[in-house]
């Protein structure tokens, strides 16, 4: 089963909806198609989900004893890992609520506990906390405290101009721990309210331990940003299920208009709609039609829809990898644009050359690297820049895909 395919079948599983057709395709799967869409349900984070869909759903279809047993493994392990974090995360919220540090807890630690109900069900690969930014010494003071750690970083302040969270905190047999002062990085064309995302939180119960969640309102436009803007659909279904099972779980208090309102606000509307429209179409998320319509951004072009959606189903982990500067080179760009590109490529300022080379951006020794750095290029780049001018399909296959993804991150970049 090719990847498109067992990517359908995916998506009919999770909504197991009641087309006889479909479901009799899952008759006719064989031991290796199974395998293919188990392996499909992993790449997506989606295996304990694909399980409850089969042990909950109320249609005849008969699924195999073996794969209903291989789930169930899935699932089980799930549990036991989310219990080991959850464990783990107590001992952060309660060392930081015993020092009068307010948290809020963002994505998966809330999601799986409050959203789905089941921490079985949403596999987490980090926790993210949200903290004051006037608490951000505090916190890594407690956190080195508990024996977590972080590679060697600038200063706080530093930072905070250039990301919305701290250098990961990690310890031996923790989970990655990611502290946030807001869900947007600074530097971006977008504002989001910080201090709004404080006032509109509410109380939780997280791991046991009494902490803050962001409103249904703002949890659905952190969820879109972090899906869309962050991370350009690379995260699969993942962030699509997020979002489905997280306006049926607040749908009787979901306030539709202050989700449009903020999203106008804080200048994010086309990677809401993008990502909502999105939701809906692939796994019947209710997103209303009067919300899709008062965010759809003027002139939208389905193409969009189709580069997002490639990326969701695209597994890049065997493919090669290609600049995307280098790919621009034979995009569809003015050939100022392209000249502009390769000088920028090629002779960076000297900010730049300092993080690659050593030597400081204000001595005369980093002019010296600017041939070293052509060579570089050369050696990196110039087995693919000798079968672009060949016209090699197969490396030309990948520039366009790779020119749609920059596309793609334009598009969802420009305010």
């Amino acid at each position: 089963m090719d990847q498109r395919t067992a990517g359908e079948l995916l998506l009919y599983c999770l909504g197991m909806g009641t087309d006889e057709t479909r479901a009799a395709r899952l008759e006719q799967l064989s031991t290796s198609d199974w395998d293919d869409l188990i392996q499909q349900s992993a790449r997506h984070g989606a295996t304990p989900l694909l399980y409850r869909r089969f042990t909950t759903n109320s249609t005849n279809t008969h699924i195999p004893t073996t794969v209903m047993q291989r789930l169930r493994e899935i699932y089980l392990y799930s549990a036991k890992e989310n219990i080991r974090l959850y464990h783990e995360l107590a001992k952060v919220l309660k060392t930081l609520q015993n020092d009068g540090i307010p948290v809020i807890a963002l994505k998966g630690a809330c999601l799986a506990e409050v959203v789905y109900g089941n921490i079985a069900l949403r596999p987490m690969g980090d926790v993210d906390l949200l903290v004051r930014r006037t608490d951000l010494s505090r916190v890594e003071e407690k956190l080195l405290e508990m024996g977590y750690g972080s590679p060697e970083h600038p200063s706080i302040e530093e930072q905070c101009e250039k990301a919305q969270h701290l250098v990961g905190f990690t310890k031996p047999e923790a989970i990655l721990i990611e502290i946030h002062w807001t869900i947007e990085t600074p530097t971006s064309p977008f504002k989001v309210d910080v201090d709004g995302l404080w006032k509109r939180a509410r109380p939780a119960t997280i791991a046991g331990v009494k902490v803050l969640v962001l409103s249904p309102e703002d949890l659905i436009l952190h969820l879109c940003l972090h899906g869309s803007l962050h991370h350009k659909f690379r995260f699969g279904l993942k962030p699509f299920c997020d979002i489905a099972e997280t306006i049926r779980h607040y749908w009787d208090e979901m306030d539709w208009e202050q989700v449009q309102l903020r999203a106008h606000q804080w200048g994010v509307s086309k990677c809401v709609y993008l990502t909502l429209y999105l939701a809906r179409e692939l796994l019947k998320a209710a997103v209303p039609d009067e919300v899709l319509e008062a965010l759809k951004p003027d002139g939208f072009n389905l193409q969009v829809a189709a580069w997002a959606r490639e990326q969701i189903f695209a597994d890049e982990s065997d493919s090669p990898s290609l600049s995307p500067n280098l790919a621009q080179f034979w995009g569809p760009r003015r050939l100022q644009d392209k000249a502009i590109l390769l000088l920028k490529s090629v002779f960076p300022s000297p900010e730049v050359m300092a993080k690659m080379y050593p030597a400081p951006p204000d001595s005369p020794r980093i002019y010296l690297y600017y041939p070293v750095r052509l060579k570089d290029l050369l050696l990196r780049h110039g087995r693919a820049t000798w079968q672009m001018l060949r016209r090699d399909e197969e490396m030309m296959a990948l520039v366009e895909r790779e020119n749609r993804k920059t596309a793609l991150s334009d598009w969802l970049a420009s305010a």
